[in-house]
Parts: C-alpha cells; sequence; structure tokens
C-alpha cells in the first residue's frame, strides 16, 4: 500500500513551492510533515478535517495525514464540519481535542493506514455533498519523467478543490517547481507567471481566455497546456496551439465524484467516438439513451454516486453528448438547460457558436425570466480590440453574432438579448458564473 510520505520518499524532491511570496520546498515540507506526526501522535488513526490557511502548511498537513490518519476532509474556508468526531486542522489546542489519557496508537515508519480522502463540492447553495477518494485513485493520471521534474507549474486552481489538487499532486510527485497565484487578477497572474518562469499551466477554459485578454500570455515559454472544467471549444483549442505549437496540449475530462475520466491530447474538440466500449482505456465510456456519458472509472467509487451508478458500474455523468461522424462532442449539463417554451437549451453550446466569432474573447449564455415563455436565453459578450467598442463597430459584431446563431442554431436557442460588457464573472472553481437574471 503506497502512501503520500512514502511516495514522496522515493521520488524527487527539488521542487519549490511559492505562495504569497514565501518559497518552501518540498524537502521542507516533508520535513514539516514528519514533524507533526512526532508532535502530535494522537492525531495516528483519527479523522481529520483540514482547513485551509495557505499553501504550504496544506501540503505540509496532507503529506502528514495521508497513510496515518484514517480519513481527510479536505474542507473549503467557507465549509464547516458539525461532526464532533472529527479533529480540526490546524489545531487551537491538542490536549483539548483529544483526550490527554488516550493512549497514541502504535505505529512504525513502515505502517501505512488507507487513509480515505473526503472532497467536498463546488456547489454554492445548501450543505456541500462529499465525495470519497484515495491517494490511489487521485493519482490515477499522474506523470513522472525527468522532464517533467523539469517543469513548473502554475497553480490558478483553489488547492482545496479536486483539480487544483491534480496540479498540487503532479508537481509534488514529479519533482517540479509551483507558483501560487490563485488569488490575484489576471494581469497580477500574469506578472507572477513570467517573474517564476512558469513553463505549464491547468485551467479552465474561461480561466484561460482571461489570461489571454491580458495580451500578455504570448511572453511565457509554455510546453505543457492543460484544460478542464468546463468544455473545451475549437476556437479556444486553435488559439492556444496557435500561440504555443510546441507544447502538448490537451484536456481533461473529470470530475470531484468520479476522478479523472480521460485526457484528449489530438488537438480537436471533443473525443473520438471509438472510445466508446473500448475495452483498453483506463476507463469505460458509453452514451446513454438520454445522450448522457456513462462512465465506469478502473477505481473504486464512492458510495455516494450510487444513485447515479447502473448494474454494470457506469455513472451518469449528467453531461449531455451528440455523436458527429467519428467525434463525440459535449453539449453540456442536462441539469443546466434553460427552458424556452418547453424546448431545452444547453447554454454551453451556444456560447460555443458565439465564441467562433474572432472579436470576442468570453461569452457567457444564461437564462432570463419570461412571464410568457418562462424562460428566455440571453448573452454576454466580451470584445478584443479598443476600436471595436464604438457603437458603430458593437452593432456590427452583434449582427456577425447573430449570423452564425441563425446558420448553427435552432430558434428557440438564438438569445434574444446580446449584451456587450466589460468584464464576465466567474466562480471561486474558475467556471463561468450562470446565475438567472430577473
Amino acid at each position: 500500500m503506497q502512501s503520500f510520505s512514502n511516495q514522496l520518499a522515493n521520488l524527487p524532491t527539488t521542487g519549490v513551492i511559492t505562495s504569497a511570496g514565501e518559497h518552501s520546498s518540498i524537502a521542507e515540507l516533508i520535513k514539516q510533515a514528519q514533524e507533526i506526526r512526532l508532535q502530535y501522535p494522537q492525531l495516528c488513526q483519527h479523522s481529520i478535517a483540514i482547513s485551509y490557511t495557505n499553501l504550504n502548511e496544506f501540503i505540509a498537513a496532507l503529506i502528514a495525514f495521508d497513510g496515518w490518519c484514517s480519513a481527510i476532509y479536505v474542507c473549503p474556508p467557507d465549509v464547516s464540519i458539525s461532526d464532533e468526531e472529527l479533529i480540526k486542522w490546524p489545531l487551537d489546542n491538542a490536549i483539548a481535542v483529544i483526550d490527554s489519557t488516550e493512549e497514541p496508537p502504535k505505529s512504525t515508519a513502515s505502517d501505512v493506514t488507507q487513509t480515505t480522502w473526503y472532497l467536498a463540492t463546488s456547489g454554492t447553495t445548501g450543505e456541500p455533498k462529499w465525495f470519497s477518494h484515495s491517494f490511489l485513485s487521485l493519482t490515477a493520471n499522474t506523470k513522472y519523467s525527468h522532464r517533467l521534474q523539469t517543469l513548473c507549474w502554475a497553480l490558478l486552481y483553489q488547492p482545496f478543490r479536486f483539480a487544483g489538487l491534480q496540479v498540487v499532486l503532479q508537481a509534488l510527485l514529479s519533482g517540479a517547481d509551483l507558483v501560487d497565484v490563485v488569488d490575484y487578477e489576471p494581469l497580477v497572474q500574469m506578472a507572477f507567471l513570467k517573474h517564476g518562469g512558469v513553463t505549464a499551466v491547468s485551467a479552465t477554459p474561461s480561466l484561460w481566455r482571461q489570461l489571454l485578454m491580458t495580451g500578455q500570455l504570448s511572453e511565457l515559454t509554455l510546453s505543457h497546456i492543460t484544460l478542464g472544467g468546463e468544455i473545451a471549444d475549437q476556437s479556444l483549442l486553435d488559439k492556444l496551439q496557435r500561440l504555443f505549437p510546441k507544447a502538448k496540449l490537451r484536456h481533461i475530462y473529470a470530475s470531484t465524484e468520479a476522478g479523472v475520466g480521460f485526457v484528449v491530447t489530438d488537438g480537436l474538440a471533443g473525443f473520438p467516438a471509438k472510445w466508446l466500449d473500448d475495452c483498453s482505456l483506463s476507463v469505460a465510456l458509453k452514451v446513454s439513451d438520454k445522450q448522457h456519458l456513462l462512465i465506469k472509472p478502473s477505481h473504486h467509487l464512492c458510495q455516494t454516486l450510487a444513485q447515479q451508478t447502473d448494474a454494470q458500474g457506469y455513472v451518469d455523468t449528467l453531461d449531455t453528448v451528440k455523436i458527429i461522424d467519428d467525434r463525440v462532442f459535449f453539449l453540456g449539463r442536462s441539469t443546466g438547460t434553460i427552458n424556452v417554451g418547453g424546448n431545452k437549451v444547453h447554454p454551453e453550446k451556444v456560447e460555443q457558436v458565439l465564441l467562433q466569432c474572432a472579436d470576442i474573447s468570453q461569452v457567457k449564455v444564461y437564462a432570463k425570466k419570461s412571464a410568457l415563455l418562462g424562460e428566455l436565453v440571453v448573452a454576454d459578450v466580451t470584445i478584443d480590440g479598443p476600436s471595436i467598442r464604438e457603437e458603430t463597430n458593437q452593432q456590427e459584431v452583434k449582427q456577425q453574432l447573430l449570423k452564425l446563431c441563425k446558420n448553427q442554431l435552432q430558434r428557440f436557442e438564438i438569445p434574444t438579448k446580446i449584451n456587450i460588457v466589460n468584464n464576465i464573472s466567474y466562480d471561486p472553481s474558475g467556471k463561468l458564473n450562470r446565475k438567472q437574471h430577473d
């Protein structure tokens, strides 16, 4: 059985983590983890809830507790757990939370506990759902090589979310450097990325568009480009490929619930239809009668997913897809459609059409309430170039957008209004924030 600390012990530890102006080597973080175990032996085999404070302390805690504690709950700052059996980390007072008369479990360096990791969904309404993972499932797609050790990764995702944890684990386990820029605006992020010599970036398509809008992305020397969390449209993939023709470009399909599904590396939107029912893949894929993508990972799935899992072990991702020729394309979440007079509209599908316009840098499609039809489709767009900001040119852009929509969308899918805005907001996970407007 392999744990985080044991894995790191057999790998290069030369990488440096840079966060909030502080620099810590992986070797230093391993030492901090060892000190935690020595200082608090009572924590062994307990369940721990880690509240995020800063990146270096967070990583040291993960290294210390995996393979040593029975469970790790990775808690976003705005999530609290009422379970009295859980020990909260960082500790206010170790004696206060653990019975000092309790004899710590005896353990040796060779003992490894099967630790269950619990990650919270990024939903903003109601109580968060927790999904379990193991260290093995979290690192199923982690790569190791001497070349990867030379990379410098940028962290644009929150590290306590699934996507951010993937970047952190990849950097740590390959001995690469990592620069944390999560809490900064795009221009400041670019300054840190350039100063840190970042060569590998993983981000949502929305975050990639934010970086492109700075006009400075081409100043980086990127060898690894990863997109995830949202649909990777062809126009964005083409832009990134033109900017960095020698870079490895890939988009990942993954979720907090099921973990990493698959990786597409051919530079095209969607994924090959031949992957459906292909037994040679690390995951099994098929499409349901509802046109939902079903996925069957090789690792054990969380019990929370039981209602979404069929008799063969396939999980309904709730993502709607469409097969065109030899390609499977994502249309959007089945739970996020806009209801226009009984017709379902995927906002992501409309966005992909609007993004084909060369003058458009970002798009957000959302629902607006309608007394007559229930909901209407509305689009916010940002435009490139100061000259286009003039009223006459804006009207021309809107006409181009409507022409694209009429050629590729059904009538009920076409936005009833297109707003040209300066900025488009996204949520803390780096995805578009599609709240319904009255």
